[in-house]
């Protein structure tokens, strides 16, 4: 590498040396002609000696001072042409330098390549390896894209049906608020209504004391329903539809009492026992449901004639039982005359 440096820089200043003569082949400085001929002597720059007659004898000291400045100019000549060669050498010498850089640099990227050249395997390996990586993580994006997009259509979704729900339990307070105020209005109505029917209650309890206190009657105010239970046993005697004196008073003051009433409406339904009627009473009640029937009417008159009109009358047999029929009580129970007023 010494060696190629040292042919450049000598081929660099061989090259300057002739450039240089070139440039300055006419400007050297020749040496003067000197003349004894035809009577004239002296230097002269051309050649030959001049045809003259006239010799001029030159001056010591004007010789000495033209080849004095015949040697300066030579000097400054030269000192020029040293100075443009250095500043080439140098240049050439920067050259050289930047040349074994890269030179230097090629030889460890093929050691580099040499030494890797047993990795690549490796590499197309790892290569492989991060591109299904980074296919994983692109699918992953798209999901998680996918799965934001779905969020916010649902996250909208709810939204707008919270938003409707809102407005809905807007709408059900507010209609709460009316229907507690119709509820406050009919607690009121229910207050009175039910003040009116306890006051029929106590006007019946007072008038029935007797009967009551004897279970032949019983008075209930309940579920804004009065409802007065008579047993058939104390209205009606066995098999029959018309009613005992006893009966037919009782219920004659029933009617005195809820005929101070009027706005109630008053329902009178006959029951009976499951037993079968027999013999020569089923000409005239062929069931329990004529036989029901029958006395229920005939209870509705005896209030009528108390001064309640406009009961309503109807016979329903066996069929609400109040008790099991297996027992002489329990079909005692059954056999009754029930009196409800209502609103």
């Amino acid at each position: 590498m010494q060696m190629l440096k040292t042919t450049v820089i000598m081929t660099g200043l061989l090259a300057l040396v002739g450039c240089s003569s070139m440039k300055h082949s006419d400007s050297f400085i020749k040496q003067p002609t000197v003349c004894v001929d035809k009577k004239w002597y002296g230097y002269h720059q051309g050649a030959g000696c001049p045809s003259t007659t006239k010799v001029v004898v030159p001056d010591a000291s004007q010789e000495m001072a033209a080849r004095l400045a015949a040697l300066e100019r030579d000097r400054s000549r030269l000192a020029e042409e040293l100075e443009v060669a250095r500043r080439q050498n140098g240049t050439l010498s920067s050259r050289v330098s930047e040349l074994e850089g890269q030179l230097a640099d090629r030889d460890r990227e093929i050691a580099a390549l040499r030494s890797g050249a047993g990795d690549n395997a490796a590499f197309a390996g790892q290569l492989s390896a991060a591109q299904s990586e980074k296919d994983r993580l692109a699918a992953e994006l798209a999901a998680a894209r996918q799965h934001n997009e779905d969020h916010d259509r649902l996250a909208a979704e709810s939204e707008s049906q919270l938003a409707a729900l809102k407005q809905r339990n807007s709408d059900l307070e507010s209609q709460l608020a009316d229907r507690d105020k119709e509820l406050s209005g009919l607690r009121g109505d229910l207050s009175s209504e039910m003040a009116k029917l306890k006051q029929a209650e106590r006007g019946l309890i007072r008038a029935l004391k007797p009967q009551i206190d004897e279970r032949n009657i019983t008075v209930d105010l309940n579920n804004e329903r009065l409802l007065i239970n008579l047993a058939s046993g104390y209205l009606f005697g066995s098999g029959e539809d018309q009613l005992k004196p006893a009966g037919a008073d009782a219920l004659k003051q029933v009617g005195s009492i809820l005929k101070d009433f009027p706005e109630y409406k008053v329902h009178v339904e006959g029951h009976t026992d499951n037993r079968p009627i027999l013999g020569a009473l089923k000409k005239k009640f062929p069931s329990n449901k004529e036989l029901s029937e029958a006395r229920a009417t005939n209870a509705a008159q005896a209030l009528a004639d108390g001064g309640l009109s406009g009961a309503h009358a109807m016979g329903v047999a066996d069929t609400k039982p109040v008790m099991p029929n297996v027992t002489t009580e329990g079909r005692a129970k059954n056999r009754r005359v029930e009196i409800s007023v209502t609103k």
